[in-house]
């Protein structure tokens, strides 16, 4: 396996799956306006701020173009509440009352209201109303809603985003550092002027691939998918500054049984920031989630870790390969992307060929020469 042009194909894929820059501002531009206006229909100080991947950068897109984006928001009131119920149902009133959102307003789901938004926009917004927990200053925990499917019982639970985030930024914390101070010298912009989702972690990065890798083994197993939470903790854990995309993944496919303990008989994915909350906690009750957490790594060995075919040098049967894993569009807009580097790469002379015709960009082989045309025009 040639580990650094793996690298450099998986890159250009999450490239791909990036959320376009316009779509990005478009929805920060709409969850800000869902602050101001609870702010301005709730008695009481609102915060309102993204979590999930769609905070930590490693939101991809959907399988399907016509899917929505996921974003997660948490809408923390500065007050106290002593019944679940009323405060979820704070924020649904006020969201009710209103002219705009309240056409927008889905069905309550069990802990957040969703607002969906136009399919020129594609994206939905899941709202968590949440309250400061009495230790807030020292974990930043909250206390969050949620509703008994069964029963329609409301109970508080607990949760820290915004401790976990913090922990997640500390993980990359060096790398992120180099890529912006790399950015603002190469723009001639200041570093704090940069905006983060400007540039990827190798954590990042691997994680993009490895959603979509598992979005597409389970498009037709949705239920049992292994959820975001648990392949990031385990993925932000492992990562110890590499900066080989491909060497990441096979490190977490390699490694992942050590960030899964069991406690009292039951398996136990740790929130590094709240040991009370195990990610994993649905596999007891539904162990079919389990098995397919354990085939999902199986796979990933299969096709991915151990897959020689990935960089065989026949472009058209790697290409076949990438697209069966990440999905036809995606790949093809990436080997796009790689034939306009590979043009400035070796009009810069940085494109190089082996022995055995594969082409590379590390300095291995004979220098691929810019390509001069001489002669007279034929008409």
């Amino acid at each position: 396996m040639d580990e650094k042009r793996t690298d450099m194909m998986l890159r250009h894929i999450a490239k791909e799956l990036d959320i376009a820059e316009d779509k990005f501002n478009k929805a920060v531009d709409s969850y800000k306006a869902v602050g101001i206006y609870l702010s301005n229909h709730i008695n009481s100080e609102v915060n309102i701020f993204a979590q999930g991947s769609f905070r930590l950068g490693t939101v991809i897109k959907p399988l399907s173009d016509e899917d929505d984006y996921d974003i997660d928001l948490v809408c923390r009131i500065n007050k106290y509440f002593s019944n679940p119920q009323t405060l979820k149902n704070e924020v649904g009133q006020a969201l009710k009352d209103s002219d705009r959102y309240s056409k927008m307003l889905q069905d309550e789901g069990k802990r957040c209201w969703t607002l969906k938004y136009s399919d020129d926009a594609q994206y939905h917004m899941d709202i968590l109303p949440a309250i400061k927990d009495v230790t807030y200053n020292n974990d930043k925990k909250l206390k969050i809603t949620t509703k008994d499917e069964n029963t329609g019982v409301y109970k508080f639970t607990t949760t820290n985003p915004e401790a976990y985030f913090d922990w997640f930024n500390s993980r990359q914390k060096e790398e992120k550092r180099k890529l912006l101070e790399n950015y603002a010298f190469r723009n001639n912009e200041k570093i704090e002027d940069v905006p983060e989702y400007k540039v990827k972690t190798t954590l990042q990065v691997a994680l993009q691939i490895l959603k979509r890798y598992r979005d597409k083994k389970f498009e037709n197993n949705l239920e049992d998918k292994p959820i975001s939470i648990i392949l990031t903790t385990i993925m932000a854990q492992i990562y110890d500054g590499e900066s080989n995309v491909y060497e990441l993944i096979k490190n977490f496919a390699h490694n992942y049984h050590k960030y899964i303990t069991i406690k009292n008989g039951i398996d136990w994915v740790e929130n590094p920031v709240n040991s009370e909350e195990n990610f994993a906690d649905k596999w007891q009750i539904y162990p079919e989630r389990k098995k397919a957490f354990i085939f999902f790594i199986a796979e990933l060995k299969n096709d991915i870790i151990n897959n020689t075919f990935l960089t065989s040098g026949n472009l058209l049967e790697e290409s076949e390969n990438y697209k069966k894993l990440f999905g036809t569009k995606i790949v093809e807009r990436a080997y796009i992307s790689i034939g306009e580097n590979s043009k400035t790469l070796r009009e810069s002379g940085n494109m190089y060929v082996r022995n055995d015709g594969t082409l590379n960009f590390t300095q291995q082989g004979y220098q691929v020469k810019e390509h001069k045309f001489f002669g007279k025009e034929v008409s």
